[in-house]
């Protein structure tokens, strides 16, 4: 395969304004030649950026992996994340789902179909990156994606350790958002540790030491009040409310059309295991779902981050969603 410099991948960033005048950071991995018909959207997850897909270190980028098979890629960063419009900007201290569903996911579609003639893309989240990829389908036209992969994410999240901690993060509801830079700080010593913590992100024997230190230096963000009150109720199994009101998000809304691969790993205490099947059993859309683990075939077991940027994804994950990928954007 040729390298990222062979291929001549060219990198920039804009920022978008959307109807509501937040500033969206959206950044561009172009090859010199695009051989692919439809470009790929990356979405992060919560509490994250779009440095998931791409902490420059070449071999463990998967926006370059994509660039490197012919695809325009573009990976955003929500609002409320470094490089976009938020705290450290003075813009605001409040977002929600809402406003990424109305606002910021709309402008960046537009602004990518724009830029390549195109009416679809393919639509690659991870953790909460997936979970919009669904919901957008019941808020927009499922018609403008081709294909839809997430890495780690359910629509059910009964199962995952998260719920040890909504008392103490409800609790923190009383103020504006979750600094979580802040609490990951003193941790970013002791990153490459096998720690209590960092296996609430990743599985430690699948993550390497430097990018394991870029995530909790570089990685990690805050959250909004209302945006921790919309995701968390997906828990409860029930759907995911809207703050305007009117029937909740749910996993068998008719309106989830677009075939989509989910991918797991079999030690992700984040979005655990069970939540992912659950989710599988809900969908009507054409879907398959594998699953990444020692008991499942693979080297090592994966955790919740590592299942994009961990060691051994590369040569066992990564194959599997550009597969997908590939298969779809032949289609037509």
């Amino acid at each position: 395969m040729a390298t990222a410099e062979q291929m001549k991948i060219k990198t920039g960033h804009v920022k978008l304004q959307t109807p509501d005048h937040w500033n969206i950071a959206v950044y561009s991995y172009l090859p010199e030649k695009i051989t692919r018909q439809y470009p790929v959207m990356l979405l992060h997850g919560i509490a994250s950026n779009h440095n998931v897909w791409d902490f420059g270190v070449p071999e463990l980028s998967y926006a370059r992996h994509l660039a490197e098979q012919g695809y325009a890629v573009y990976a955003m960063n929500l609002r409320g994340r470094t490089g976009s419009d938020g705290p450290q900007t003075g813009r605001g201290k409040q977002w929600s789902i809402d406003d990424f569903l109305l606002c910021d996911l709309p402008t960046v579609v537009e602004y990518v179909k724009k830029q390549h003639g195109t009416e679809k893309m393919h639509w690659v989240g991870h953790s909460m990156g997936g979970i919009l990829g669904f919901f957008y389908q019941i808020r927009h036209k499922a018609s403008n994606l081709q294909s839809l992969t997430t890495f780690a994410t359910a629509l059910n999240y009964t199962y995952s350790t998260i719920n040890h901690f909504r008392s103490l993060l409800d609790y923190i509801s009383a103020m504006q958002y979750f600094p979580l830079k802040t609490f990951y700080k003193p941790m970013i010593p002791f990153a490459s540790l096998n720690t209590f913590w960092n296996r609430f992100l990743w599985n430690p024997e699948n993550m390497d030491a430097e990018i394991a230190h870029k995530v909790l230096e570089n990685m990690i963000e805050p959250i909004s009040v209302n945006e921790w009150n919309q995701i968390k109720l997906i828990s409860a199994a029930e759907g995911m409310p809207r703050l305007s009101g009117g029937f909740p998000h749910r996993a068998d809304d008719r309106r989830i059309t677009v075939p989509t691969l989910m991918l797991a790993g079999d030690r992700d205490w984040l979005c655990a295991l069970d939540g992912v099947e659950w989710t599988m059993d809900q969908l009507t859309c054409e879907r398959k779902l594998i699953v990444f683990g020692k008991e499942y075939g693979s080297s090592t077991s994966y955790g919740h981050m590592d299942l994009v940027c961990g060691k051994a994804a590369p040569r066992e994950v990564w194959p599997k969603a550009t597969d997908w990928i590939n298969k779809r954007d032949a289609l037509e």
